[in-house]
C-alpha cells in the first residue's frame, strides 16, 4: 500500500507546510501492572540519591490529559493486570474500571491479562468501554480470534488502521489452565491478513500494538516496514527516550508501571501515505497534585480503602535495598527451600515483580513482589538428572538471550554451579565443572528434592528444554506469597547480600 520514508528527524514544524500534511499525536503506555497508587523511585546523580514518587492511575491520567490535543490517540501496549493486590482480589475488574475512565482508543492484550483465566478476561472485556486487540489468539472451539486483529479510526483527516498482537510465547508466559482452548496463530500470516483488511479502508497510517518486546518487534518491522508505520511495543519494560527505527518503521515503548508516558508527534502526508517527520518525548509522571486527576484518585482510594489496613501491616525491616533479580530473588528462593525442607530451590526471575528499598516491609510489599499467588511444588530427581537439568537450563538461557535479547533465568538456593561459558558455546558436553548442593558435589545416585513454584513446574520445557525423562511435580498447596510473609515475620530484620551461585569461570579469567 505504501513505502514509508522519514524525511525529517527530530524536527517538527508547529504548522503543516502543505494542506495534505496532517498532524497526529500518539500518547502511549504499557505494562501498567495495576500500579494504581503512586510509588517511590530513586535516582542517583553525582553520588547523591534522590527519592520521589511517580505514577498511579490518577497521576498517569493527569499527564495524559495535560498532553492531549484535538489530534490525539491513546494507546495501551498491554499487561494492565497483575502487580498489586487489588488486581488479584478483583480478578482484574479494578483495572477495567480505571481504564473506562482513561478510555484508551485501543489496548492490546498482554500475557498477564490472561492470568486470571481467559473466561475472567471475557467478563472484564464485556464491560470495557474501549477497544481491545489480539487477533493472533484463536478460540479453538469456535475457530475465531479471541480479540480483534484490526481497528480503524479517523483523526485530523488521517485514516488510521490498527493491528494488535498478543505475545507469541503466551503458552509459556501464563499457567496452561489460563488459556486452555486458545492457540497462538502464526505472526506473519496474521499480519498479512490484517494489513490486507486495512487496505480496503485506504489507510494513511498503520499502527501495530504488539506485546512482544522491542527485539521481536524489530523483526516484524524488518519484514513489514512497507505497510506498518509505527509499532507501540510492550512486554520487556523498556523506556525508549527516542524511537528505534527499523527500515523507516518507528518503534516506541514507555517502560512499565505508569512511570513514563510516551508521546510521539508525527506528520503524515495523507496524499502519499507517508510519515514525513516525528518528535518523541518520554514524560516521567512525577507526582504533582496540580496534574493528578482528582476524581480518578478518589475512585482509586475508595477501592483500595477496604484492603488498606491489612496491606499496611509492618511485618519486618529491610536494612539493605532488595533487587528483585539479585538479593531479593535469592532470599525468596532460600525461604522456599527452608520452609519445605528441600535440598534445592528454583525460582523463575520473572516471577519476582518488584524491587524494594530499605525500610519497613509491609504485607502489601510482599503482595506486589509476589502477585500471582503461585503454589509451591516439589520435584524429586536423581543427581545425574539434576545435572542434566542445570546444563539444559544454561544452554536454554543462552539460546533465548541470543534470540530475544533477554531470558527468564532461574534463581537458585542450596546450589552452587561453576561452568565454562566458552565450552558451552562451542557445544562441548562437559562444560559443567562443579555442581554442589549443601557444599558437596552432587551424588549422581542420590535423590534430591527441589522446591519451585507451579508456574516453573508446568513450564519445564521453557526452562530446561527437552529432558531425557518426564518430571512429575508434587503439589503442596502452599501459596508462595503466604510462605514469604511468614518467612519475613520470622526473620524480623533482613540484610542479605547477593551471592554468586551460578558462576561462569571464563568471566573470572577476563
Amino acid at each position: 500500500m505504501r513505502k514509508i520514508f522519514l524525511f525529517v528527524f527530530f524536527l517538527f514544524a508547529g504548522n503543516s507546510l502543505a494542506q495534505e500534511v496532517r498532524d497526529l499525536r500518539i500518547l502511549h503506555w504499557n505494562d501498567f501492572h495495576s500500579r494504581n497508587m503512586p510509588y517511590e523511585v530513586q535516582k542517583k546523580k553525582d553520588g547523591e540519591t534522590t527519592r520521589y514518587y511517580v505514577g498511579g492511575a490518577a497521576g498517569l491520567f493527569g499527564y495524559i490529559k495535560q498532553n492531549m490535543n484535538s489530534n490525539t490517540i491513546k494507546l495501551h501496549g498491554g499487561d494492565e493486570y497483575q502487580g498489586t493486590p487489588i488486581s488479584s482480589i478483583t480478578n482484574g475488574f479494578s483495572q477495567i474500571q480505571f481504564l473506562n475512565v482513561i478510555k484508551p482508543d485501543y489496548m492490546v492484550l498482554g500475557n498477564h491479562d490472561f492470568d486470571y483465566g481467559y473466561w475472567m478476561l471475557d467478563s472484564a472485556i464485556n464491560i470495557a468501554q474501549f477497544n481491545t486487540l489480539g487477533g493472533n489468539v484463536l478460540r479453538e472451539n469456535i475457530n475465531k480470534p479471541y480479540a480483534s486483529l484490526t481497528g480503524f479510526k479517523v483523526v485530523n483527516d488521517i485514516k488510521i488502521g490498527f493491528l494488535g498482537l498478543s505475545p507469541e510465547e503466551l503458552p509459556t508466559l501464563t499457567l496452561p489452565k489460563n488459556i486452555q482452548g486458545l492457540r497462538i496463530l502464526n505472526t506473519d500470516s496474521v499480519l498479512t491478513e490484517g494489513i490486507s483488511a486495512l487496505k480496503s479502508f485506504e489507510c494513511d497510517l498503520i499502527v501495530l500494538l504488539s506485546h512482544n518486546g522491542i527485539e521481536y518487534d524489530s523483526i516484524i518491522a524488518s519484514k513489514f516496514h512497507k505497510d506498518i508505520d509505527v509499532i507501540v511495543s510492550g512486554h520487556d519494560h523498556k523506556a525508549l527516550s527516542k524511537p528505534k527505527i527499523v527500515n523507516g518503521t518507528l518503534i516506541v515503548e514507555s517502560g512499565w508501571g505508569g512511570r513514563y508516558l510516551g508521546l510521539l508527534d508525527i506528520q503524515v502526508d495523507i496524499d502519499k501515505d507517508t510519515v514525513i517527520s516525528y518528535k518523541r518525548e518520554l514524560i516521567e509522571t512525577v507526582l504533582d497534585e496540580s496534574v493528578t486527576d482528582k476524581d480518578l484518585q478518589a475512585f482509586v482510594e475508595k477501592m483500595e480503602e477496604a484492603i488498606k489496613p491489612e496491606l499496611q501491616k509492618v511485618i519486618g525491616k529491610l536494612e539493605i535495598d532488595w533487587d528483585k533479580d539479585k538479593n531479593l530473588g535469592q532470599w525468596q528462593a532460600d525461604a522456599f527451600r527452608k520452609k519445605t525442607n528441600s535440598d534445592i530451590a528454583f525460582l523463575n526471575s520473572g516471577g519476582v515483580r518488584k524491587n524494594l528499598l530499605a525500610g519497613n516491609i509491609t504485607v502489601g510489599d510482599i503482595w506486589e513482589i509476589n502477585p500471582f499467588g503461585n503454589t509451591i511444588n516439589l520435584i524429586r530427581v536423581k543427581g545425574s538428572f539434576l545435572k542434566e537439568m542445570i546444563a539444559n537450563h544454561l544452554k536454554k538461557a543462552l539460546e533465548d538471550y541470543e534470540k530475544n535479547g533477554y531470558y527468564d533465568y532461574l534463581i537458585v538456593s542450596g546450589l552452587y554451579v561453576e561452568y565454562s561459558g566458552n565450552e558451552m558455546k562451542e557445544g562441548k558436553n562437559d562444560f559443567l565443572k562443579s555442581v554442589k548442593a549443601d557444599g558437596k558435589e552432587i551424588d549422581d545416585e542420590k535423590i534430591y528434592v527441589i522446591a519451585t513454584n507451579n508456574y516453573t513446574a508446568t513450564q519445564i520445557n521453557k526452562y530446561f528444554g527437552n529432558l531425557s525423562e518426564p518430571i512429575t511435580p508434587e503439589e503442596t498447596n502452599i501459596i508462595d506469597r503466604d510462605l514469604i510473609i511468614e518467612a519475613v515475620k520470622e526473620a524480623g530484620i533482613i540484610n542479605n547480600k547477593y551471592e554468586d551461585r551460578i558462576l561462569n569461570i571464563d568471566e573470572l579469567k577476563n
